[in-house]
């Protein structure tokens, strides 16, 4: 039996201007527009997280693998910190009958982003990728309890990896509030009903220069009432979502490395079995890593993402296009510096900007937050 464990943890100090305003009283202020919800979608440290936000915070990273034996192995990535709180991402036994199948049961990563919460060379503090740093998307694409089965195979200087899986998030209560991106318009009296996901990925390796490739897609199929009915419009809603992933990264230089990511979704909201609300979403990243030397990188990130709605209400015989719109720029620098002994530090950058509206009014924002992270590592 052998065990290999990596701990990190440390401190995060963010300063954001401007900071985040109060939020409305009603959720039905919050769907009208509002300050809040402008600096919300911003996605800067403090625009959505599981803990109330504080400028200075600590977090907490822990990874673990125990081999039961030559053919079973059992994982454990845990984290803490303000943005997801207490949460675990990976618990899971995984077997490989052999060394070109293998078997995955308990909380597993979808493998349909490219999030580096657990990576222990990351440069950032917050990282590029919209579904990276939001807690509302990581809750739909990160982890789940499932079943997954992979394959790998390994053509000349390559290594060809395959997951299928299938997943049900709200068993033994992992994660029993999403609901897509609708989740901040659901009032307390809804109650979910079933979330079930399935998805693939293939991931291309290149063993000679380190260079990836990775596609996947993944369906995810919610259901939910409101209970009791309180209003007209409370009725049963049905939520489908197709999500599809291209990451892509490689050495352009031997100190200069590229990453980039698309994302797209597409989600379709049914009242009462009749087609109400067509949302089309699209997240790009792009970053340009330089390793001066082995103890200092430098980190240069781009992203957007946008988000097109569509509302057909069969109820009151209305349709309307441009429902709601939405897009998000952000830029991002940053530097990490190994000083020894563990401890590492990370200076970030980042401003974002953002317009967003209903019915063809537009409301601009934008806002920056300079950060400073001292972690440690055993």
């Amino acid at each position: 039996m052998k065990i290999n464990s990596t701990f990190e943890g440390g401190l995060d100090t963010w300063v954001i201007t401007p900071k985040q305003p109060q939020p409305p009283g009603t959720d039905a202020d919050f769907k009208k527009g509002s300050a809040y919800e402008d600096h919300h979608h911003l996605a800067l440290p403090d625009s959505d997280n599981q803990w109330h936000y504080r400028s200075t915070s600590p977090w907490v990273r822990f990874t673990s693998g125990l081999s039961l034996s030559p053919n079973l192995e059992a994982h454990l990535k845990v984290r803490a910190d303000q943005l997801m709180g207490a949460h675990v991402d990976v618990a899971h036994l995984d077997w490989a009958p052999s060394p070109y199948l293998g078997f995955r049961a308990g909380v597993v990563n979808f493998n349909t982003n490219w999030c580096r919460t657990y990576d222990v060379d990351s440069p950032w503090m917050a990282e590029p990728d919209v579904f990276c740093r939001r807690n509302e998307f990581m809750k739909i694409n990160q982890a789940s309890p499932g079943l997954q089965v992979y394959t790998n195979t390994t053509v000349g200087a390559y290594q060809l990896q395959t997951i299928v899986g299938m997943y049900r998030p709200r068993l033994l209560g992992y994660e029993t509030e999403e609901f897509g991106f609708n989740t901040s318009a659901l009032r307390s009296n809804f109650k979910r009903e079933f979330n079930r996901k399935i998805s693939g990925a293939v991931n291309l390796l290149n063993l000679q220069t380190g260079t990836q490739l990775r596609l996947g897609a993944m369906r995810s199929d919610e259901a939910g009432a409101y209970v009791p009915k309180l209003v007209p419009d409370d009725r049963a809603r049905h939520n489908v979502i197709d999500n599809f992933y291209l990451g892509w990264d490689v050495d352009v230089h031997p100190s200069f490395r590229l990453r980039y990511s698309l994302s797209a979704f597409v989600s379709r909201d049914y009242y009462d079995d009749l087609l109400t609300v067509q949302d089309r979403d699209k997240s790009e990243t792009l970053e340009l890593i330089y390793d001066q030397k082995s103890s200092d990188y430098w980190a240069w990130g781009w992203s957007r993402f946008s988000q097109a709605a569509a509302v057909s209400d069969a109820f009151k015989n209305k349709f309307v296009d441009d429902y709601y719109a939405l897009n998000i720029r952000a830029w991002m620098v940053s530097w990490r510096h190994q000083w020894g002994h563990g401890l590492h530090s990370i200076l970030q950058w980042t401003h974002a900007s953002q317009v967003n509206g209903y019915e063809g009014g537009r409301r601009p924002s934008s806002g920056d937050a300079i950060g400073l992270r001292l972690g440690y590592q055993y």
